[in-house]
């Protein structure tokens, strides 16, 4: 008996170290990963193949420092200093780098002055064991190796994407938690000044106002941003979107909504670090409140376009399903009208064309939206109050939202 549970012990260990490597690669072997260098680095790997001196010119692009290689066993350590752990390596000694690469069952012949550079890197998770041992013994790398080796990079030094999960992710609901634990309002007086006179002025019924900081820095193409207020909405939608087999990369954009505050609400309350309500003139009120946009990069187009009838299924409130004999489910905090953007047209009978009216400064930006036929005035208004330039971005914008900025429809 004790034989055959060691037996079983054995391949259960073997079963975990072969599902992690798989896990490992799987992560390291993005397939937007091409997509993304082109689109945030402009590099553009067209080859099938490149040799180490272009594969360090790529490398530049990246890091925005000089990289000069000459050989494959070259890579490890552009890896290590683009990581920015040349320290680190410089720890390793000799035994301690073959017993990681022992550990990671790389056995080939490897030069004393790279092995530790080569075990940092692994350490670091710049790489799978497999990928390594094909630089090894390789004089080219492929140019999807090399995409994932760039990207590699780009997610160690902060430079790609900003986020804080996958829909996907066994803790994901305590991300979201943990994320909105920071919270508070926050402002930029200039262009909050700016974006106050521009709603007082009529120009604008409100604005949000964002930190760069928070950009997701996503692939648009694939990108849905979804604007609300409720912490629990957004962990219901996360585990709804799961539920139905979609898988996304998840951001949450923290923003100050601002809008007129109107009398007829009721008294103006007391203020808090999440929602104020402040005068500007005889009768004008402006409320700040704590908002977010969530912004969703899907893992496939076909997914991305599903969103809008999971939305209207499960997140907006309409007559029918208000009414008294309604026996329809909603997630907490659904709205009447649900607001969700993506930045190209996904499918012309979901989405309706906008425009953001963008200003940006000292790392802060505020986004007054505009129908398309109003959008000359608001920019007339902004620009005649600032000397910042007006950045005209194209949004398209939900049916249901576009119906509540023409006033043509309450649902």
């Amino acid at each position: 008996m004790k034989k055959y549970s060691l037996f079983f012990s054995m391949l259960l260990i073997a079963a975990l170290l072969f599902s992690a490597g798989i896990s490992e690669e799987a992560q390291f072997n993005d397939p937007t990963n091409a997509a993304y260098l082109e689109h945030y680095f402009q590099i553009k790997l067209s080859s099938a193949s490149l040799d180490a001196a272009q594969f360090g010119s790529a490398l530049t692009a990246i890091t925005g420092k000089s990289v000069s290689l000459k050989a494959n066993s070259d890579i490890f350590k552009a890896l290590v200093v683009a990581a920015d752990l040349s320290q680190l390596a410089l720890t390793y000694s000799n035994k301690k780098a073959m017993e990681r690469l022992s550990y990671y069952g790389i056995s080939e012949a490897i030069p004393a002055e790279v092995q530790r550079y080569v075990a940092c890197a692994l350490d670091a998770n710049l790489l799978p064991a497999s990928i390594a041992k094909n630089l090894l013994s390789s004089s080219y790398v492929d140019n999807e190796t090399a995409a994932n080796l760039l990207m590699s990079v780009a997610n160690a030094t902060g430079a790609s994407r900003n986020y804080i999960g996958k829909v996907s992710d066994s803790d994901i609901l305590m991300r979201i938690s943990n994320a909105f634990d920071g919270y508070t309002l926050f402002t930029d007086g200039n262009l909050d000044e700016i974006g106050a006179i521009t709603v007082q002025q009529r120009a604008s019924t409100g604005y949000n106002l964002k930190k760069d900081a928070d950009d997701a820095r996503f692939l648009t193409y694939r990108t849905i941003q979804y604007g609300h207020s409720d912490e629990t909405h957004l962990k219901q939608l996360t585990v709804l979107l799961n539920s139905e087999g979609i898988d996304a990369k998840l951001q949450i954009e923290p923003k100050v909504s601002i809008y007129e505050y109107l009398l007829d609400w009721g008294p103006v309350p007391a203020p808090s670090d999440y929602y104020r309500v402040l005068e500007f003139g005889e009768n004008f009120y402006l409320a700040y409140a704590v908002e977010y946009d969530a912004k969703f990069e899907f893992a496939s187009h076909e997914d991305l376009l599903k969103f809008d009838a999971i939305i209207n299924t499960y997140a907006k409130k309409n007559d029918a399903n208000q009414a008294k004999d309604s026996k329809t489910a909603l997630l907490k905090g659904a709205w009447w009208q649900p607001l969700y953007s993506t930045t190209f047209q996904a499918d012309s009978k979901t989405y309706t064309e906008i425009v953001d009216c963008v200003l940006e400064e000292n790392g802060y930006s505020i986004h007054p939206f505009s129908l398309l036929e109003n959008k000359q005035k608001l920019i007339n208004t902004l620009q005649s109050l600032s000397s910042v330039l007006v950045q005209e971005r194209t949004l398209f914008v939900n049916n249901a939202f576009h119906r509540y900025l023409t006033g043509a429809d309450y649902q």
